[in-house]
């Protein structure tokens, strides 16, 4: 009886040493890095160096689409998600401000999508342009206007800029705030649009290129480098630094000026 009672209790305990080795190793074997991103040309990026990473790291790297870019902040402030790669500096610091978010951070520059002006027709008197609604790229769009003498701002602090700081505008233009997601659709579909200032991931997604079709492009010097941002206590993590090092290899500098022509630069 003795012999059967302690045969159980070794039982239990190789049971019990096995369902922790599994689930140890099971989790570390099934664990991975996730990364909010929007899909051109972010995702594709991401996917470019995926393998390398985990070669690095024996951690799969988890690509989690966003197709706006609102959401990939606030899942990185829950926790759902590690690290996103969508936006520039300006965006998550006004971002930021405006939802209380202050432990999220930039680690790294990685490229900039010079945001250009796509037009139908020669510009006239009294046509409408559409532009993003949120507020740093708002400001980015018609600081391109005025930079090409379509407008003039009242402002100086002209990276907020909105419609109602156009100080001088010749031709009379109408502008229509939108969500950038939108805006190469209702380019396309709606007639009574003459022009659109668009993101270039979203142009690249709707087949504009922005050194072909654009009449107006930012220059490489534009202070919209897209980052990688984490959560600020993750800034000596290994795998974000594994990350850093596959983005910003002279492997994946070639990738993006070969895929993408010019349309997206890197910074590194």
């Amino acid at each position: 009886m003795k012999k059967g009672k302690v045969l159980i209790g070794v039982l239990v305990a190789i049971v019990v040493l096995v369902i922790v080795f599994l689930t140890v190793n099971g989790t570390s074997k099934d664990k991975a890095f996730k990364i909010g991103a929007t899909p051109v040309p972010h995702t594709e990026i991401l996917n470019f160096v995926a393998d390398d990473f985990k070669a690095k790291t024996g951690v799969d790297l988890k690509i989690i689409e966003f197709t706006d870019y609102v959401q990939p902040n606030l899942a990185l402030e829950d926790g759902s998600i590690d690290a996103n790669f969508f936006q520039h500096e300006p965006y998550l610091k006004t971002f930021s401000e405006k939802n209380n978010l202050e432990d999220l951070i930039s680690i790294s520059k990685i490229h900039v999508e010079p945001m250009g002006f796509y037009t139908k027709k020669d510009i006239k008197e009294n046509d409408l342009i559409i532009l993003p609604n949120d507020s740093t790229n708002e400001g980015r769009a018609l600081l391109l206007l005025e930079q090409n003498n379509l407008i003039t701002l009242k402002t100086d602090d002209k990276l907020i800029a909105t419609i109602r700081d156009i100080d001088k505008n010749p031709l009379n233009l109408k502008f229509k705030e939108m969500d950038a997601a939108f805006l190469p659709r209702t380019y396309k579909e709606d007639e009574s649009i003459a022009g659109a200032i668009i993101n270039t991931n979203y142009a690249i997604e709707a087949g504009l290129n922005p050194l072909n079709d654009a009449i107006y492009i930012e220059d490489s010097n534009s202070p919209y480098a897209n980052i990688i941002a984490i959560k600020e206590n993750k800034k000596d993590d290994k795998l974000v630094n594994a990350l850093i090092e596959v983005l910003t290899s002279e492997k994946t500098k070639k990738y993006i000026l070969e895929k993408y022509n010019g349309a997206v630069v890197p910074v590194f």
